[in-house]
């Protein structure tokens, strides 16, 4: 495996990563957004009304994590849960506008450090760094 001044594409990938979700969860943290809070609103915020089963599913949180999580949030006023009328069995979960208000300033937080990440890359620099990202992610997949 090639390395770039000693350190390796996978030594290299899992920094970026664990400098990416740092710098994620400190805009968070500045938005007053628990860490644990960002996978659920970002999940609602793309579909509304999804049932505590199909937020563990998307997230690949555990159900009973979710259920605690979905108490806090909707204690702080992000989230209503309403229970199914024709199936009572479930509860649908949705955004407040608190929620979505506060979705909406996370991703502008996530947006910046995104920006961060390809900003020092130049023009087609930052394009082929994506392309080859995808290709990466990809090979991986098979």
């Amino acid at each position: 495996m090639k390395k770039t001044n000693g350190a390796t594409a996978a030594d290299l990938i899992n920094e970026i990563a664990r400098l990416y979700k740092l710098r994620v969860r400190i805009e968070a943290e500045n938005l007053g957004v628990k860490n644990a809070y960002r996978a659920l609103l970002s999940t609602l915020y793309i579909k509304d009304g999804g049932t505590q089963l199909s937020l563990a599913e998307k997230t690949g949180m555990k159900a009973p994590t979710i259920s605690i999580t979905l108490r806090k949030m909707e204690k702080e006023g992000l989230v209503d849960r309403i229970v199914d009328e024709s199936d009572l069995r479930k509860t649908h979960v949705y955004l407040t506008e608190k929620g979505k208000k506060t979705t909406e300033k996370l991703n502008e937080g996530i947006e910046t450090v995104n920006k961060l990440l390809i900003g020092s890359l130049k023009g087609e620099d930052a394009a082929a760094f994506l392309k080859a990202l995808e290709g990466a992610r990809d090979g991986l997949k098979n």
